[in-house]
């Protein structure tokens, strides 16, 4: 009996959810015994779960201890709330105590396994993850059949709870790193998990300040599969259809997993065309600008006079030129993202087109520059991951700044600059750029 005043554990539950739109309780006639159903109606398929319940418990009469074990009930203990939150369901005693957990029929909230929507997939499996956790467990699982695959869930948030599951391969990862890595996940479960760049500050990211990823993002488990198996740490996040991949170096963000599936001259021609992608994207329109305004005099003629025809009538130096233009192109990219997929890439182009035509017979900027901001904006997107294109994108302004003030000058020392970032970044003491010493021999 519960004496007078004390609050029950339906009290409690009731204090925090009874006003919710998706509260639910009913009596229910289980074995011979009135008991009280408690769920929330939206993570809970309450028909099936009463019918599976009543089934199962029969019509003969069983005490609470017996009724246990013929329906499969657990003693409910800990946070109930948090229970209810993931989709449980509690049966209690007409007196509001002696609380259990029953499994619950869940409904299906979570979509079908379908190809990645971010990522062309060239060679190898075609599914992508999901927002499920256990379904994107299930999904490596497919692809790395191994024992050796080591799994730690981490929940993280004091009143936002978040599942962090971690996977390693035993005989691939450092243990001291794959130890580092849960022992800075464990030590922010009272924190809210709010970000991907706040997860990034828990794992120890240097300096913070540094806009270079430091981890990388894929939704193929196929690939997923192939970063465990070189070593790497993969954090699935719930309600992520994306697997976290720390450390990332320069090379996962050049070289794909797919190109081991072609020949190694093929393979090596691809890492080429993406390395000249990056000082393409990096460097063209700094180099326009330098050449153009600070140092004509290292072009041929030919070349100075064609540049110099193209700009006739134009008011103003290349740099805002520039400026300009890739103001535009930035408008015209987060369009792109934006819009709907089913008039964004149609309005992009028109626009980019008619845009294009009038700045050029408005004297607003010259053909020359046109082509040159085009293939910076194509090569930006050779690289793999949007992260890294994003940093890409930052980068050209950097080194469009010292071109204008130094010429050629100037983008030697960006891409000094631009090197020495790369080197600085680390996750966990691991350094994006690694880069081994040279053994001495004695």
């Amino acid at each position: 009996m519960v004496s007078k005043g004390t609050k029950t554990q339906r009290d409690l539950i009731v204090e925090k959810l009874g006003t919710s739109v998706d509260w639910y309780a009913q009596k229910l006639q289980i074995g011979g015994m009135t008991l009280e159903l408690i769920a929330l109606s939206s993570l809970v398929d309450i028909p099936a779960t009463n019918l599976r319940l009543l089934k199962s418990g029969g019509e003969e009469a069983h005490t609470w201890e017996q009724l246990w074990a013929v329906i499969g009930a657990v003693e409910a203990r800990g946070d109930l709330i948090t229970g209810l939150l993931e989709g449980r369901t509690l049966l209690l005693m007409p007196d509001g105590t002696g609380g259990a957990w029953v499994q619950s029929e869940k409904r299906p909230l979570n979509r079908s396994i379908n190809p990645p929507v971010n990522q062309n997939i060239m060679v190898s499996s075609k599914t992508a993850f999901i927002e499920d956790l256990i379904t994107n467990l299930g999904l490596v699982r497919n692809e790395l059949r191994s024992p050796a695959l080591k799994q730690s869930i981490i929940s993280v948030g004091s009143v936002y709870k978040k599942r962090i599951l971690m996977l390693s391969m035993m005989n691939a990862a450092e243990s001291a790193f794959v130890y580092d890595c849960e022992k800075a996940l464990r030590a922010r479960e009272g924190d809210d998990f709010d970000s991907l760049a706040q997860l990034m500050r828990w794992l120890g990211r240097k300096p913070v300040w540094n806009p270079i990823p430091s981890y990388a993002r894929t939704e193929s488990p196929h690939e997923t599969a192939n970063f465990l198996k070189k070593g790497r740490v993969v954090l699935l996040i719930e309600g992520y259809p994306d697997a976290i991949v720390i450390p990332v170096e320069l090379s996962d963000l050049l070289i794909s997993s797919e190109d081991r599936d072609y020949p190694a001259i093929a393979a090596a021609m691809l890492a080429a065309f993406r390395i000249l992608g990056v000082l393409v994207a990096i460097a063209a329109p700094a180099a326009y600008v330098a050449l153009v305004s600070i140092n004509p005099d290292v072009m041929k003629v030919e070349l100075i006079y064609s540049i110099a025809q193209s700009r006739v009538g134009v008011p103003y130096p290349s740099i805002t030129e520039a400026l300009i233009l890739l103001f535009i192109m930035e408008m015209l990219l987060e369009a792109i993202i934006r819009l709907p997929k089913s008039i964004g890439p149609a309005m992009t182009m028109v626009g980019g087109i008619i845009l294009g035509q009038a700045v050029v017979d408005a004297n607003l900027v010259s053909n020359l520059l046109i082509i040159v901001l085009a293939a910076s904006t194509i090569a930006n997107f050779t690289v793999i991951g949007y992260n890294f294109a994003l940093v890409i994108r930052m980068s050209k302004y950097f080194m469009l700044g010292f071109a204008a003030l130094f010429g050629p000058l100037g983008i030697v020392c960006g891409f000094y600059l631009l090197l020495s970032l790369l080197c600085t970044a680390t996750v966990m003491r691991k350094p994006f750029f690694p880069v081994k010493p040279l053994e001495q021999k004695e």
